[in-house]
């Protein structure tokens, strides 16, 4: 479950910053600039971190071992 929502939320968050990166360059040199992969790469970054932090959560949450 948590790799999929790393996608999704990654995905979204690409989408964003390469809007926002297209309008910044449109402002400043009149040429929209981007990134092509932008999101596919942030979703993969978003998938790989949620893992790592859903895992550090339940590593925190697990009894003691004696």
């Amino acid at each position: 479950m948590a790799v999929l929502i790393g996608l999704v939320a990654g995905f979204f968050a690409g989408l964003v910053v390469d809007q926002i990166i297209g309008v910044v360059g449109l402002l400043t040199s009149g040429d929209p600039g981007g990134f092509r992969f932008l999101p596919v790469v942030l979703a993969a970054v978003g998938a790989v971190v949620a893992v790592v932090v859903d895992r550090q959560r339940q590593h925190r949450s697990a009894p003691p071992r004696r």
